[in-house]
């Protein structure tokens, strides 16, 4: 059952409220530190064979990601989603990157443009590690140890990044229909129920 304009932007602005959470720690001071960190870092990794920045055309409809973060992304969604022989819907009959495209179009500006910042400082990560090269780039199984090795750093910026990246593809996978079915999902139940939406909710005084 195909979603209306109306639903589509509900839907929408519900999971940018699940994902925005994910990235609100990661505040500028946290950025800026994390740049000074790594900027040596990414100068030295684009210098490398084999790591200069990708060169591709957008799909249609992609208003907020850039050409050279969808490498990035096509690797995410392959090592966080390996669905291949089980009975889930496969990754490339979903639009995940352009769910993620629209999602950022919905944050506001200061948080989208930290985002951004957060994709670009993962994509070359792993020029600290022995493979010298872009997480993009990466064998699937040394990408899925970057990650692991990342979501159990001790540095809190590793870690914020990449649960926030998670929440990013995991939304833009499951947030479409074509998901729901093979785990018998209907749908949720404040639109079977035709539940009126209050809005977001002001936190309590007390």
């Amino acid at each position: 059952m195909a979603i209306s304009s109306k639903v589509t932007i509900e839907c929408l602005s519900a999971v940018v409220d699940s994902a925005e959470p994910a990235v609100q720690a990661l505040n500028r001071r946290v950025f800026l530190k994390a740049g000074l960190l790594l900027g040596a870092g990414i100068s030295t990794g684009l210098s490398l064979g084999g790591c200069s920045s990708p060169v591709g055309l957008l799909p249609d409809g992609i208003q907020v990601l850039s050409a050279k973060q969808l490498p990035l992304f096509e690797k995410l969604i392959s090592v966080l989603l390996p669905v291949e022989g089980s009975i889930l819907t496969p990754p490339n009959a979903v639009p995940v990157i352009a769910n993620i495209d629209a999602m950022l179009g919905l944050m506001q500006a200061s948080t989208r443009e930290d985002v951004l910042v957060l994709f670009d400082l993962f994509e070359y990560s792993s020029i600290f590690s022995t493979e010298l090269t872009r997480f993009s780039q990466l064998d699937n199984i040394v990408a899925r140890n970057h990650i692991e090795a990342c979501q159990s750093s001790s540095l809190f910026i590793q870690r914020a990044v990449v649960t926030a990246i998670k929440k990013f593809i995991y939304i833009g996978y499951w947030r479409d229909e074509k998901t729901w079915g093979p785990i018998e999902f209907d749908g949720p139940v404040s639109k079977q129920w035709k539940l009126t939406s209050l809005g977001n909710a002001p936190l309590p005084t007390a």
